[in-house]
């Protein structure tokens, strides 16, 4: 008995040292997480680059008193549009692109930017007025709120004008840069020009669109010819594009059209991984530049992507479709701001149409889903860009005060999606079920003229 006593005592001293041990390792590994994520998870922002490379589209260069050759920073009489800066001293990465007018919901410049999407590093903004007055301001950083909860997001910082006695028409042509509130005498990493948004007169029967950023090397110059030209017929007079990377092609096909004023292609280098830290290529940021960058010039701002074409079912053209649906309202103040289109697929799997009378592909490729997404599931949209504050990729998130946003009846238009693959792969999709839908049969004669025309000058412009 004292034999099974003495055993059992010595199980329980062995179980209670098990459990101690135990104990302590989980508090050994619990510290090791949480000191790696205080001192390894984040290093600070990399210090300021100092010399803009026109070929990599980026700074380059090591500290803010010089480049490893004593280059200084651009002084801050050459302030710089569209092109990814960093904001030094920060402990996440901060980088800020453009810089505009906000009189609407608040008196301020408004800086599309990208950064942390939770717990961002406070800022303020250094002003340089044109009458060479300089202020520093307050400022507000804003997630915008597509970020699919990745690390790093598209952000808006808020220069507040509140209490500066400075008016937001008088930053038009003066430069602002981003600080770090840590260390706010540091000499600024980033100038930015100051855009007006303020909106022209006579634009109101202009259509402007505006797409997310090329990337993977985008090589599809057949087809874009016969997206920018169908577009174009539609009504589009100018389009807004960001440049990842391109194809020889593509790059001299966009150059090409650029030359015409039809295009405005802007680099987009952005320092922070797509899709593992930030959703892809940052595009959110380029829809909301796009947004303002339009908003002085375009009474209309479509977003699609380069696969997408909206088609009106009874107009002809775009703007008579956007026209007649807002002079359906009455009184004229109650009309919506902006129209969602519903999203059909046309899977170019799918067989051609026998009946097309050209080799184009939204002649041949007619089959699409029976049934379009929801609303909002998608879908696209047009709007006037002076009520709209924040866009999305398939919807507005925000619009100015007392401006809304409708869905287009299908029977008068339709988002016409001509999509390579499946969009989970595999080849299920093809079975879903299905119509044929020759709406694009109406352009197709004046689209393959059209076509054919910008071909000829393009064998000249771009010989292969």
């Amino acid at each position: 008995m004292k034999w099974r006593a003495r055993a059992i005592s010595s199980r329980a001293k062995e179980r209670a040292n098990i459990s101690f041990f135990i104990f302590i390792m989980f508090f050994a590994v619990f510290g090791v997480i949480v000191l790696t994520e205080l001192l390894l998870l984040e290093r600070p922002n990399e210090p300021a680059r100092t010399r803009y490379n026109e070929d990599m589209q980026t700074w380059q260069g090591r500290t803010e008193t010089g480049s490893e050759g004593g280059e200084p920073l651009p002084p801050a009489n050459i302030p710089i549009d569209a092109v990814w800066q960093p904001v030094a001293g920060t402990r996440f990465r901060f980088y800020v692109y453009s810089a505009y007018v906000e009189r609407r919901t608040v008196a301020a410049v408004r800086i599309i930017a990208a950064t942390k999407t939770r717990g961002a590093d406070p800022v303020i903004c250094r002003l340089w007025l044109p009458d060479n007055r300089t202020l520093t301001l307050k400022a507000r950083v804003k997630a915008i709120r597509e970020n699919w909860n990745l690390k790093y997001s598209a952000t808006y910082v808020l220069c507040l004008l509140k209490d500066s006695g400075v008016k937001p028409q008088e930053t038009v042509g003066g430069s602002i840069s981003v600080i770090a509130s840590a260390s706010p005498n540091r000499p600024p990493t980033n100038l930015l020009t100051i855009l007006d948004t303020e909106p022209q007169t006579g634009i109101e029967e202009t259509l402007h669109i505006c797409v997310k950023p090329f990337h993977y090397s985008y090589a599809r110059d057949e087809w874009l010819v016969e997206w920018f030209e169908f577009n174009r017929l539609l009504g589009a007079s100018h389009f807004y594009m960001y440049n990842e990377s391109l194809s020889a092609p593509v790059g001299c096909l966009l150059d090409y059209y650029r030359k015409q004023g039809l295009i405005t292609l802007l680099p987009w280098k952005l320092p922070i991984v797509s899709k593992a830290e930030i959703r892809t290529e940052g595009q959110f940021a380029a829809f909301n530049d796009c947004l303002y960058r339009s908003m002085s010039s375009a009474g209309w701002l479509l977003v699609i992507d380069v696969d997408e074409v909206v088609l009106p079912h009874r107009e002809r053209t775009l703007l008579a479709l956007l026209t007649s649906l807002r002079a359906s309202y009455n009184p004229p103040s109650k009309a919506p701001s902006a129209f969602l289109f519903r999203n059909a697929f046309f899977y170019l799997r799918w067989e051609d149409d026998k009946e097309a009378t050209a080799p184009l592909t939204t002649a041949r490729k007619t089959r699409r889903w029976a049934t379009p997404h929801a609303l909002k599931n998608r879908s696209k949209y047009a709007l006037r860009p002076r009520d709209a504050v924040e866009l999305g990729n398939h919807f507005l998130w925000e619009l100015a005060p007392g401006a809304s946003s409708v869905g287009v009846p299908t029977d008068r238009a339709l988002l016409h999606h001509y999509r390579i693959a499946c969009e989970f792969g595999g080849m299920n999709c093809l079975t879903v079920p299905s119509t044929v839908d020759r709406t694009a049969h109406r352009w197709t004669d004046e689209l393959q003229q059209r076509i054919n025309t910008e071909r000829k000058s393009l064998t000249i412009a771009c010989p292969t």
